[in-house]
């Protein structure tokens, strides 16, 4: 139904979109708190420039799915607003304001006054939730699909998107190296993380929950739960993506808290794009997509 580009970006937006709102919120409360956050200049300039990366990569998936750039400029250009009009304008002012945090945090002598910080905070993560919420957006709005008909699909993407961001600051913060110990920063981040990954478990069993109530959805939450999808679902996103990474943020220890900051983020994003990929190929087992069964359900 998507191909990996599309499957690409929907991860990349996501991941790039919550790390963005994470980073902004922290800027908003530095700027401010001043020094009380804790987090040294450090951190901030070597994790804005991951955000713009991660941003700029999943604009490259769009670019390369639609085979010309021309048409995502007609997008955003476009006179009458859409769903994928608003996604796209989303996914450049995030970029934009990225780009622009991470001049302020790498350029020397360069300084910005605190409302212009805080006013461009405020935007990011306006922008940074739209983006993420649209990756979800964009799959519940294609109506051939019954099992993305429901609001939990983006607010699961959208609570991924967040957790993919945290996992993002913590990946960063291990290569951070500062002369004050920085710890209760990063536990109040692991504990901001392991809320996200709680009502993101509620989220997905409230789906598949769902999907088992009606026969058009329920061959699609079966290919999750006990179908071709189960490993992928019970393997990536349950395990890997929530319960590894909620039990070692609950033993993240001084002594040892790079390499733990490392698996932390790496199982946050493995299981952020295994769940990406577990939805958009449940839309092939939707009754929809199987002409047999449309019919069947259509005549009983």
């Amino acid at each position: 139904m998507f191909d990996s580009l599309v499957i690409g970006y929907l991860f990349l937006g996501g991941a790039g979109g919550g790390a963005l709102v994470v980073l902004a919120a922290l800027e908003g409360v530095r700027s401010l708190a001043g020094r009380r956050l804790g987090l040294p200049d450090e951190f901030f300039a070597r994790a804005w420039p991951v955000s713009t990366v991660v941003l700029a990569a999943g604009i490259v998936c769009i670019f390369a799915d639609l085979g010309r750039p021309d048409r995502l400029f007609a997008l955003v250009l476009s006179p009458q607003p859409t769903p994928l009009t608003v996604g796209a304008y989303a996914l450049v002012v995030s970029l934009a304001c990225a780009g622009a945090f991470s001049v302020l945090a790498l350029a020397d002598g360069l300084h910005a006054s605190r409302a212009a910080r805080v006013a461009l905070a405020v935007v990011a993560m306006v922008a940074g939730l739209a983006t993420a919420a649209y990756t979800g957006v964009l799959l519940q709005g294609l109506a051939s699909v019954l099992f993305w008909q429901t609001p939990l699909l983006p607010a699961a993407f959208v609570l991924s998107s967040l957790s993919c961001g945290l996992a993002l600051a913590l990946g960063v913060a291990a290569f951070v190296e500062a002369r004050r110990p920085f710890m209760r920063p990063l536990a109040w981040l692991a504990r901001a993380d392991g809320a996200l990954i709680v009502l993101e478990a509620a989220c997905l069993a409230a789906y598949l929950v769902w999907g088992f109530a009606d026969g058009g959805t329920r061959p699609a939450a079966a290919a999750l739960a006990t179908g071709d999808l189960a490993p992928a679902f019970w393997g990536g996103v349950a395990a890997a993506g929530l319960a590894a990474p909620f039990v070692m943020e609950r033993l993240l220890t001084h002594g040892n808290h790079r390499s733990q900051l490392l698996w932390i983020a790496a199982f946050v994003l493995v299981g952020g794009l295994a769940l990406r990929f577990c939805l958009v190929q449940a839309g092939l087992y939707d009754v929809t997509q199987m002409s047999g069964a449309h019919f069947g359900l259509t005549v009983g």
